[in-house]
């Protein structure tokens, strides 16, 4: 089965102006491919402490890189404070989750202060809380494996 693949070539920086922050309107173009409705469909950001759209979960209320960057750095307070390898989330509640993750160990430590991501714990998380038709968007600087119990809508390849 071929799996259509896109590229986009967008605007860098983000609004949030830090390290890590996905391209300016990613996320818009990214709903607007998948069909999803910020003002009807429920989304969910695991790392998604600058995400524009959705439910937003963080590790912690301030940004890491606040002290560092001071006033460029523009950071809303996530809505829920929790892990994205432990959802605090019902089976089968959200019609999108969009995983943008730290890309290694050492980014997640350098630039966020926080623990390792574990790719197969964080993935499952985001399988479970998925609606059975639902998208998990995996957004990361490799091609990450298909997560089980999913099929393939797009592969988008990224350029700024």
């Amino acid at each position: 089965m071929s799996v259509p693949t896109f590229s986009w070539v967008l605007p860098r920086p983000a609004d949030s102006r830090y390290p890590g922050s996905v391209p300016l309107h990613f996320e818009k173009k990214l709903l607007r491919h998948l069909g999803i409705d910020p003002l009807k469909d429920k989304i969910l950001q695991p790392f998604g402490g600058m995400g524009e759209y959705g439910i937003r979960c963080d590790l912690r209320e301030t940004h890491p890189l606040a002290e560092r960057f001071g006033d460029k750095v523009k950071w809303k307070k996530p809505d829920y404070i929790c892990d994205a390898h432990d959802l605090p989330f019902e089976d089968n509640e959200f019609d999108l989750v969009f995983c943008d993750p730290p890309y290694s160990t050492k980014e997640a430590d350098e630039i966020y202060g926080t623990p390792p991501v574990i790719y197969k714990k964080y993935i499952a998380e985001a399988v479970r809380v998925a609606k059975p038709g639902g998208f998990i968007a995996s957004y990361h600087v490799v091609m990450t494996p298909r997560p089980d119990g999913t099929t393939y809508h797009s592969r988008i390849m990224l350029g700024t």
